[in-house]
Parts: structure tokens; C-alpha cells; sequence
């Protein structure tokens, strides 16, 4: 309570401050007054908040019914046509999701009551009693990503999320529950390999099935700016048929499942990361041990 009492203050303070604001400013007062009040799901947010007895999915933005899916004009193409399921702005130097963290696709763990629900596939074990639930996962993400100098920042550094998927959804690191290996929580994972945790977060660590399936489609952004793809390169042309694995024709990856290469959506190359398999998790993840880049925020 104190903490929020403190954040209503500064929001206070900025808006009786007589100086113009600017489009940061506008984006600053938005992101302070929703963590004062613990305000995500509203109309000027991510839409109606997600009850999963009464979830169903709208065919017209293929994302659950009552969740707001927006991309701002200001965003690259490269997003703007390619992301939904969230709310998407640019404040500064970076680009804002904000997002329920919902998935658009059936799954044990909506529950039993949901419309969205389906059973394990056989051989399958939940995750416990863990369920999905509604989020306010907002990320501030740089916009122009360099390579970090000097030591590399670890994604299992306590990030609620390392990235998000293209459908709005949150990327989580090559580490499993502690005292596991995220190669016996496989097992968890439902049709379209995700999985909440114990608070509800419906998370990837592997490649979302309903967005790539051992392809070069675009699986989403990382926390430090850079894009993450499936389990091949498009290798800059649009035909699938020349699609390979990274080092054909390519780079290799570097340990943390990354390489800089030309792509159709980056003609002119970019460091990107791949779906690959990952020595510490012993089974495939999107992201290695550190970040290529230097990590922007998220909050929950």
C-alpha cells in the first residue's frame, strides 16, 4: 500500500508540473497512474479483464473476447503486422506492451469450466493446479538494440518475463521451477507448449505451436530489443523452400541461440535469436543463458 501511496504522489506531482509534455511525458503519467492504482485491464489498457469461465475467442482479432489488440502507428512494420493480443506504443527510446498475457488458443489450463479448455494429450502431466489468469505485464523494450559490452546480463536474473510472443504472450528463460530441469517440466507443457506458473502467468519457453512449428516464422521480441525466430533462417527470401537451419548458409549460433543475419523482415541483417536446443535446459528454448543486448524493464 505504501509503495502505491508513493507512485500516486509522483503522478500527483507530474500533472500539477506546468511544463508541456511531451509524447514521453503522456506515455510516464499512463504507466505511473496504472501502477498506482494496479490498473491493466481497461479500455485505455489491454480491454475487459479475462474471466476464464467465460473466455471464448474473437474470430475478427483472434484473441479472447474483451481483450484490447492495438499496435500504434508509430511502431516498425516489422511489429505493427505482425503483433496482437497486446497493446503496443512507443515512448521515447522504447517500445511499450502492455498485455493480459491471455492465450489465443485452447488449453488445459484455462480449466474445466472454460470454453477454451481441452485435455492434456496423452502421456501429458499438468503443472500441478496451476491455471491461467489475467496479467498486467507492461514491457518497455529499447527500440534500437545494441550488443551489451563487457559481461552479458543472465536471463535468469529474476525477469517476471524475457520477452513476449507475437500473440501477446510471455517468453520465460532456459530454467525451470528450482531444483528441476526444464527438460522433466516438458512434460507440462499443452498442445501449443506453453504453461502457467504457480500465479497464473501462461508462459513459452519452447516454440509457440500456433506461431512456429520447426519454421523461420517469427516467434517474437526479447527483452533487450533483438527478435527471436523458430527453428530456421528464411535465409531473406520468402520462399519457404530455402528456409534452413542456422550455419547453413548463415552463421552459426552463439551459445545464447543467436546469430546476425539477413532476414525478410531485416534485409540489411540484425542479431536474432532462434529456437534451438539449450545445454543448461537440455531440451530446445528461445533464448539461452544471457541476453545479447542490454534488457529493458518489465513489471507485473
Amino acid at each position: 500500500m505504501l509503495a502505491s501511496t508513493s507512485l500516486l504522489a509522483i503522478f500527483v506531482l507530474l500533472l500539477t508540473n506546468c511544463k508541456p509534455k511531451s509524447d514521453s511525458d503522456e506515455e510516464t503519467l499512463l504507466l505511473l497512474a496504472a501502477a498506482a492504482s494496479r490498473i491493466c485491464a481497461n479500455s485505455s489498457f489491454t480491454g475487459t479483464t479475462v474471466v476464464n469461465s467465460t473466455a471464448t475467442l474473437d474470430t475478427n482479432t483472434d484473441c479472447i473476447t474483451g481483450m484490447t489488440s492495438s499496435m500504434s502507428a508509430d511502431l516498425p512494420a516489422w511489429i505493427r503486422n505482425n503483433f496482437k493480443c497486446a497493446v503496443g506504443s512507443v515512448s521515447g527510446s522504447n517500445y511499450v506492451f502492455r498485455a493480459q498475457n491471455i492465450p489465443n488458443n485452447k488449453s488445459y489450463y484455462f480449466g474445466s469450466n472454460s470454453p477454451m479448455y481441452e485435455t492434456l494429450a496423452a502421456g501429458k502431466t499438468p503443472a500441478g493446479t496451476n491455471q491461467i489468469s489475467s496479467q498486467c505485464l507492461v514491457y518497455s523494450i529499447p527500440s534500437n538494440p545494441a550488443e551489451k559490452s563487457g559481461s552479458k546480463t543472465g536471463t535468469q536474473s529474476g525477469y517476471v518475463s524475457v520477452g513476449i510472443t507475437v500473440n501477446g504472450l510471455a517468453i520465460f528463460n532456459n530454467a525451470a521451477a528450482p531444483g528441476d530441469v526444464l527438460a522433466s517440466e516438458v512434460s507440462t507443457f499443452d498442445k501449443f507448449n506453453g504453461h502457467p506458473q504457480n500465479t497464473g502467468v501462461y508462459h513459452h519457453h519452447s516454440q509457440p505451436l500456433n506461431v512456429s512449428n520447426d519454421n523461420a516464422n517469427l516467434i517474437g521480441i526479447l527483452l533487450d530489443g533483438f527478435p527471436v525466430y523458430g527453428l530456421l533462417c528464411d535465409r531473406n527470401t520468402v520462399a519457404p523452400g530455402d528456409d534452413a537451419a542456422p550455419g547453413t548458409g548463415t552463421p552459426a549460433l552463439d551459445s545464447n541461440h543467436g546469430h546476425t543475419a539477413a532476414t525478410v523482415l531485416f534485409p540489411s541483417g540484425i542479431y536474432h535469436y532462434h529456437y534451438a536446443y539449450d545445454s543448461t535446459a537440455t531440451t530446445n528454448t528461445l533464448i539461452g543463458s544471457f541476453f545479447h543486448g542490454t534488457p529493458g524493464t518489465i513489471s507485473n
